[in-house]
């Protein structure tokens, strides 16, 4: 009987044992995909603006959305604020509209505009105005206005906005056609040590065309 047994346990166990080795290995886990570097912010000067006068920059580019610092009325020809308080108020949105423009966004694609003023009451009237003049009828962007004790040069007011315009294909290939113009003006002057790889597209999800 003992050796009734052992032989059914030492068959058992080759059985289980050559079952064993006639299974495939486990499928191989892929490890998890690598999130996406978060999108570059990109900082804006454009030719016609106001230079910056202290630790800040005009505006930025992060992603879909362009910020832009707070404006006031001054005339990027003379770097001095103009005379005339409507004018200053008018100013301060061109100085806004142009760096919106220089990444390719108009006043339409305003979100959101903060407006600092030193005097409500003589100076909203003057600010609806000149965003009527702008705006046409509308639609407005939403729009929070606050009245503050001082600003910079004792102005009279201050607005800043920020914009959604996502970057287009032809931007993008814009760019592209100037590295490449660089790119072969090198490989043509000589200039380069050794040859340089010839710019190529990268695809983007986030650009339209």
């Amino acid at each position: 009987m003992f050796r009734l047994a052992l032989v059914i346990a030492v068959t058992t166990a080759s059985t289980i044992s050559s079952a064993s080795a006639q299974k495939p290995p486990p499928a191989t886990i892929n490890p998890p995909a690598k999130p996406n570097p978060p999108a570059t912010v990109k900082t804006l000067a454009p030719a016609g603006a106001i230079k910056p006068t202290g630790t800040w920059n005009l505006g930025t580019r992060a992603g879909d959305f362009i910020y832009i610092a707070g404006m006031r009325g001054i005339d990027p020809k003379t770097d001095a604020l103009v005379e005339g308080d409507e004018a200053r108020v008018r100013q301060a949105f061109l100085n806004m509209k142009l760096i919106a423009e220089s990444e390719g966004a108009s006043l339409r694609d305003a979100v959101r505009l903060v407006v600092y003023t030193t005097d409500m009451f003589r100076f909203r009237p003057l600010v609806n105005k000149v965003q009527s003049e702008l705006w046409g009828q509308g639609p407005y962007p939403p729009r929070t206005i606050v009245e503050v004790f001082r600003l910079n040069q004792d102005d009279i007011v201050e607005i800043e906005g920020t914009f959604y315009k996502p970057p287009t294909l032809a931007r993008q290939t814009e760019a592209l056609y100037r590295e490449y113009l660089q790119w072969r003006a090198q490989q043509k002057s000589g200039r380069a040590s050794k040859p340089q790889a010839r710019p190529q597209p990268q695809s983007n999800p986030q650009l339209q065309p």
